[in-house]
C-alpha cells in the first residue's frame, strides 16, 4: 500500500474546514490500509491531526504562497514515497499542480470550479455540480454524493419532531461579522422559551461575551470547537448556519436549516441548496447584516409554525446527503493508485 499525502491548511483566516473534510477522507483511506500523512504550511492544525492518529509534517511557511513551497514539498513527497497527494487549498496555481502531477497522482478538492488544473481527479461536491460538466467525467467526482463528511453523518438521522424546542446557531470556524451574537440576541427576544445551542468554531474571537449571555439566560448553551457537532445537530429541531460544509452536515442529520453567507466561496453552494429546497437562504451578511438577521427571524417564525414544511425540508435534506461522500472519494483515490 502506498503512502497518501494530504496538503491542506487551517488558521484564523481560513478556519478548519479544509482540514476537517480532509481528515474525513483520511479516516476512510486508513480503513483501506493506506498510510496517510498530512503536510501543512503552519502549525495551527497539527495537534488535532496527530491527536486523531495521523502523521504530520509542518513546512513552517506562509500558507497562501504555495509556489514558494514547491521544492520542499516535492522533496517531502519523494521521501515519503507518496503514491498520491490530495490538495485542498484555494491558493494553488496551475504551475503548482503541474509540478505535483509530475511526481505522483494528484487529487484536488475544488470549491471554485477551476476545472482546468492538471489533476488526475477533481472533487467538486456542490449540490447539482454533476450537471456542470459533461465531458471526460471520469476525471471528476461531482455533486453532493461526494460531500466528505465524518462517518457519524452516515448514520440514521432522527425524524423531524413535532415540537420546536431547540435551535442550533453556528457560523463555522470563524465569525468575521459577529453573526453569532446577533442571531442569538434576536432569538432571545423572539423565542424566549426555545433552547439556543450556540456552536462557536475554533477561531471564534468573542467567547467571554457568549458565556456572559449564557450565564444570564438558562435557555442558552455554548459549545466551543466540539468534535461531535452531529450530537448537537440531532438534538435540535432547527438550525441557523453559515454556508459551507456545515450545511451538508445539517442536511445529513435531517435538520431544517436557515442559512446565510459571508464569503465568496460559500455563495454558489448555499444558493444551490436553497434552490433545491433543502435550506432557507437569508442572504449575505456582507451586504446588509441587519436585513439578514431580520430574514433569519422571519424564516425561524415560519419554521416554528409550519410543521409540515419542517418535515418536508428535513426529509428532502437527508435524502440528498447520505453522509458517505468521504468513503466514495477514498474509494476513487484507491482505484486511482491501483491504475499506476
Amino acid at each position: 500500500m502506498g503512502t497518501i499525502a494530504i496538503r491542506a491548511d487551517a488558521n484564523e483566516k481560513i478556519a478548519m474546514g479544509h482540514i476537517m473534510r480532509c481528515m474525513s477522507i483520511a479516516f476512510q483511506l486508513k480503513k483501506s490500509g493506506h498510510n496517510v500523512i498530512f503536510i501543512l504550511a503552519e502549525h495551527y492544525a497539527e495537534h488535532l491531526i496527530v491527536q486523531n492518529g495521523f502523521s504530520c509534517i509542518c513546512m513552517e511557511r506562509t500558507y497562501a504562497q504555495m509556489e514558494q513551497e514547491l521544492d520542499e514539498l516535492s522533496r517531502i513527497l519523494a521521501q515519503q514515497h507518496a503514491a498520491c497527494v490530495l490538495v485542498d487549498s484555494y491558493d494553488i496555481t496551475y504551475t503548482y499542480m503541474q509540478q505535483l502531477h509530475s511526481i505522483c497522482k494528484t487529487v484536488y478538492i475544488d470549491d471554485l470550479r477551476h476545472f482546468e488544473y492538471p489533476a488526475d481527479l477533481t472533487v467538486h461536491y456542490r449540490y447539482g455540480a454533476e450537471q456542470m460538466l459533461k465531458e471526460d467525467s471520469r476525471r471528476f467526482l461531482l455533486g453532493i454524493r461526494y460531500a466528505p463528511l465524518r462517518e457519524a453523518f452516515a448514520q440514521d438521522a432522527p425524524p423531524v419532531r413535532e415540537h420546536f424546542k431547540r435551535m442550533m446557531i453556528t457560523t463555522g470556524g470563524t465569525d468575521p461579522y459577529e453573526m453569532l451574537t446577533g442571531i442569538l440576541e434576536q432569538m432571545q427576544q423572539v423565542f424566549p422559551s426555545v433552547e439556543k445551542h450556540v456552536v462557536a468554531g475554533k477561531f471564534y474571537h468573542n467567547l467571554p461575551l457568549l458565556h456572559n449571555i449564557a450565564a444570564k439566560d438558562t435557555t442558552v448553551h455554548i459549545y466551543h470547537d466540539i468534535p461531535d457537532i452531529d450530537r448537537v445537530m440531532k438534538l435540535c429541531d432547527a438550525a441557523v448556519s453559515a454556508g459551507g460544509s456545515t450545511l451538508a452536515e445539517l442536511c445529513a442529520c435531517g435538520v431544517p436549516t436557515i442559512c446565510f453567507t459571508f464569503a465568496d466561496n460559500q455563495l454558489d453552494g448555499t444558493i444551490a441548496y436553497a434552490d433545491a429546497g433543502l435550506v432557507l437562504y437569508a442572504g449575505d451578511a456582507r451586504n446588509n447584516r441587519r436585513a439578514v438577521l431580520q430574514q433569519i427571524v422571519a424564516s425561524a417564525k415560519m419554521l416554528q409554525k409550519d410543521l409540515q414544511y419542517r418535515k418536508q425540508m428535513g426529509t428532502q435534506a437527508k435524502a440528498a446527503v447520505d453522509g458517505k461522500g468521504a468513503h466514495r472519494i477514498a474509494q476513487a483515490m484507491v482505484q486511482l493508485i491501483r491504475q499506476t
